[in-house]
């Protein structure tokens, strides 16, 4: 019988724990301070959608200054921080290994942070571009890709040093991710930057990123972690096990195919975004599997779900994944692309994609490993489940009005009778509900932060406590 995470060995995690203390450290309290960054941004460009007049004495915070700044932040600063650090402590956690020369990691951390803070500032100065999820100036590419490499690299040594011979589920997705994730920004940087494609291939290289970006990055994370912590907080198995390497062969060869299907109708020959389309409908395989694999075993312990806020994240992200799959294949068809393209209907999709798949389960695992960590349960568990209701809530007031003003939008754009003032007014009302939205996400971020700096206070304490008894020593000594 194929062995699942809940079946790994726990001995020698405390030296796993140890080399991993630091780097998990760095990462997540840069991950933490993007977010608040990008919840700041996030609410001021949310707000200039509907708003043109707010902040408009300011050339640095335009609108589209603003918007790139909230979006660099949020998914370079707190999601690639935070998918660094469940990457590493769960591969490492996986493979039996404790991480080498972790002092390479937090350098690796530090540079991506630096670089990625540079890049932010020069948005502010007007050097963007005009790529979806790659507005970050050119000159900060190379630094981002350097970095990135450094952790991937440690990530694989993890499995490569495995004590485990059994790969898991959850390390399938994760070499996956952490292969993808360098290559995806290399051949975007190259055919972008370092000697641009010709015409509208760019297009095409730029739709293909933010597709891999999104699902062979932060979806096959995502996924690395539902395998991992929804049987280890049910202490069962998942439900059909076997079934999770097809659903790894369907992510991994037919889901980077699916960026094409965004350019239908576009000056591109037909074949490319037909090949997009049919990748995005054989794609659905992958979705049915984890619906199987993560609605099913969560509903074989259902009794549990509503006592444990972590398996409410770990169900929500489940339910996010296999509900934006299927608006994926949806969006596809030619039919519907032509109302759904251009339209804030997919800047629905991609937040459903990047928080509700990614970031809840994301916020799963922090919640389950943090403590295991640090030897400690968390000192505020019920800010855990206000947090978990107030991403629902702020998830449910993004996606849902910009799902139906971006149908309505498309619809209204296609009718050559309705003028294009009054359909920015129109769309402009579904976009209210999102300025709202950051003000739930906003105080489910400040739970989560509250919480962490509760948990770490003891060892913050003591490290103090040390220091100043070293530095009276060193006086004592010197007098």
């Amino acid at each position: 019988m194929a062995l699942t995470e809940t079946s790994l060995n726990s001995s020698g995690s405390s030296a796993i724990d140890d080399s991993l203390r630091a780097p998990v450290f760095v990462y997540l309290t840069a991950a933490l301070k993007w977010l608040v960054f990008a919840s700041i941004f996030g609410y001021i460009a949310s707000w200039k959608s509907h708003n043109q007049e707010f902040l408009n004495g300011c050339v640095f915070l335009t609108v589209g200054r603003v918007q790139a700044v909230a979006t660099a932040a949020l998914i370079y600063g707190f999601g690639c921080n935070m998918a660094f650090m469940v990457g590493l402590w769960l591969m490492a956690r996986l493979s039996g290994a404790p991480v080498s020369k972790n002092f390479y990691l937090i350098i690796a951390g530090i540079f991506w942070n630096v670089a990625l803070t540079v890049g932010i500032v020069g948005i502010f100065m007007g050097d963007l571009r005009a790529f979806e999820l790659l507005e970050l100036p050119a000159y900060v590419g190379f630094p981002l890709i350097l970095a990135s490499l450094l952790i991937s690299v440690w990530v694989i040594l993890c499995v490569k040093d495995r004590s485990n011979p059994e790969l898991y589920a959850s390390q399938w997705f994760l070499i996956a991710a952490f292969l993808a994730f360098p290559w995806i920004q290399i051949v975007a940087h190259v055919m972008l930057t370092v000697k641009p494609a010709p015409g509208v291939i760019q297009a095409l290289v730029a739709s293909w990123f933010a597709s891999n970006l999104l699902w062979l990055w932060f979806g096959a994370i995502a996924t690395a972690v539902l395998y991992y912590v929804i049987p280890k907080v049910l202490g069962s198995t998942v439900k059909a096990y076997s079934l999770a390497k097809y659903g790894f062969i369907i992510l991994v060869f037919v889901g980077t195919w699916t960026g094409a299907a965004s350019l239908a109708g576009g000056p591109l020959p037909v074949w490319i975004p037909t090949v997009g389309i049919a990748a995005s409908l054989v794609f659905l395989i992958f979705f049915v599997i984890a619906g199987i694999n993560f609605l099913g075993t969560l509903c074989e312990g259902r009794s549990l779900i509503f006592d444990n806020p972590i398996l409410l994240f770990a169900g929500f992200a489940s339910l996010a994944l296999v509900l934006a799959g299927f608006l994926l294949a949806f969006t596809s068809l030619r039919s519907v692309a032509e109302i759904t393209q251009f339209t804030i209907f997919l800047d629905a999709h991609h937040f459903l994609i990047f928080y509700g798949v990614f970031s809840m389960s994301a916020f799963a695992f922090v919640y389950w490993a943090l403590p295991k960590l640090l030897g400690r349960e968390w000192p505020m568990d019920f800010l855990v489940s206000a947090h978990f209701w107030l991403a629902v809530i702020g998830i449910a007031l993004t996606v849902i009005p910009m799902a139906i003003g971006g149908w309505k939008q498309g619809s209204a754009m296609l009718d050559g009778t309705i003028p294009v003032s009054e359909i920015v007014r129109t769309t402009s009302y579904f976009m209210l509900p999102r300025s709202m939205a950051w003000i739930f996400l906003t105080l489910g971020h400040g739970a989560l932060i509250l919480n962490v700096i509760s948990i770490y206070r003891p060892d913050c304490e003591s490290h103090l406590e040390e220091l100043i008894r070293s530095d009276a020593e060193a006086g004592g000594g010197l007098n």
